[in-house]
């Protein structure tokens, strides 16, 4: 009996022993076939999503919740639920507590035509100084783009007539006097068929390279469905004339910033917007997004093409000015029997140092569209501007400032032009 326990014992120590080296290898084995199951799941995934097209799926959930493409598409690209509810305060009673003066606006007429008539002009040209001191204070944190940037005198004399400028070269770009010394000479101008340029990077361009840039295709491709433009403001509160009075003799001068999008850049980006989906069924988004500077306008380029890949084109839509303390700028063209506001186009490069290796694409649809315009508009389109600094163009193939007008223009010269531009886009990219 003790012998037979004893061989019982023995044959369960044996059985442990040997158990213990099969559990592991079984456990690696499953460890191993788990992997192996769950990369597979995760490649077919993949290979499903890749395959979706994500603006097909946007469009089924728009459709079926139309709310989300009403709070996607508002230029809110931060939707909180605190900022929804001040919104709908605002919707209902007419004032916005982050700004008290609005609730005595609601409360008395007197505030309230005190604030829309000129308090408002004040605030926004407030508004916009702030933003350049901003700018300043995260010179050493943000992009070589943002420092405070000062126009300075060109090498022309400019006709100053009624505290009006007429001039056709002078302009409001603004860069770092250390960076860029603006030269308006001949040896900066280059010329080539309907085409000029007023080269003020340090890169040297060539007739040739611009001749070069007619005959080549763009290389841009619109091969997803889905928005083909984002037009978008850096400086939003860029702002035109109401009405032409405004620029009489002994007429005071009225601010050249406003947040009253009814005279600012965003309505003419808007008008634009309008011309190329309503009259050349190009899908575009407008984003009214305030930034004051191109380093949070560059948050706002990277979620819009993040959200949907298929835009290849994307518009700063500005206007032009001289410095706070010269006279506005006006810059027209009787295109039609109508004045229509002279458009820049303006390219950045990597002349800064900053990486932008692309930036002969974005030059070359700016040629392209400066031809176009002077075919259909002769005298329209002022020379292009090359700077040294990026203006957050190296996010595509085809990104430009548009400048349309300045300070000077009346809104409905500005609206004008929008017409012209669109036309001269729609042909180029088509």
């Amino acid at each position: 009996m003790t012998r037979r326990y004893a061989e019982k014992k023995k044959r369960e120590r044996i059985r442990k022993i040997i158990s213990i080296p099969i559990f592991i290898i079984f456990a690696v084995a499953a460890v191993y076939t788990g992997m192996a199951a769950g990369d597979l799941i995760f490649s077919i995934d993949s290979g499903i999503v890749e395959s979706i097209d994500s603006q097909t799926f946007k469009d089924t959930l728009n459709t079926t919740f139309p709310i989300i493409d009403t709070i996607y598409n508002s230029g809110n690209i931060n939707v909180s639920l605190s900022s929804e509810i001040g919104r709908l305060i605002r919707n209902i009673f007419d004032f916005d507590l982050g700004t008290p003066i609005t609730i005595l606006n609601a409360q008395s007429s007197l505030f309230n035509r005190y604030y829309y008539n000129e308090y408002q002009l004040l605030l926004a040209q407030g508004y916009e100084e702030k933003g350049k001191e901003f700018d300043v204070a995260d010179n050493n944190k943000t992009d070589k783009e943002d420092k405070q940037l000062q126009p300075d005198e060109t090498d022309t004399t400019p006709r100053q007539e009624d505290n009006i400028i007429s001039d056709g070269v002078a302009s409001s770009i603004f860069f770092d006097e250390a960076d860029e010394q603006k030269d308006f000479s001949d040896k900066k101008s280059i010329s080539a068929g309907e085409v000029t340029i007023q080269n003020q990077s340090d890169i040297k361009i060539e007739k040739s390279d611009i001749d070069a840039m007619l005959k080549e295709p763009l290389n841009i491709k619109f091969d997803r469905k889905g928005p083909k433009i984002l037009i978008y403001h850096t400086h939003t509160s860029e702002g035109y004339v109401r009405n032409a009075s405004e620029l009489g003799k002994n007429k005071k001068e009225s601010p050249s910033y406003t947040s009253d999008v009814k005279y600012s850049v965003v309505r003419v980006g808007d008008q634009l917007a309008e011309y190329l989906g309503k009259t050349y069924g190009i899908e575009v988004i407008h984003n009214g997004t305030v930034h004051g500077n191109y380093s949070k306008s560059l948050k706002t380029v990277e979620s819009y093409l993040k959200s949907y890949p298929s835009i290849k084109i994307i518009f700063d839509i500005h206007r032009d000015g001289l410095a706070a303390d010269k006279p506005k700028l006006r810059l027209t063209k009787e295109i039609n029997g109508k004045n229509a506001a002279q458009v820049m186009f303006v390219v950045g490069t990597n002349g800064s140092g900053l990486k932008h290796p692309n930036w002969k694409n974005n030059l070359k649809l700016a040629v392209k569209l400066q031809q176009k315009l002077n075919e259909e508009a002769p005298g329209l389109a002022r020379p292009i501007y090359i700077s040294n600094n990026r203006y957050n163009q190296h996010m595509a193939n085809g990104a430009l400032i548009i400048e349309i007008g300045a300070d000077g223009n009346t809104i409905e010269e500005a609206l004008e032009t929008t017409k012209y531009v669109a036309k001269a886009i729609s042909e180029v990219i088509k």
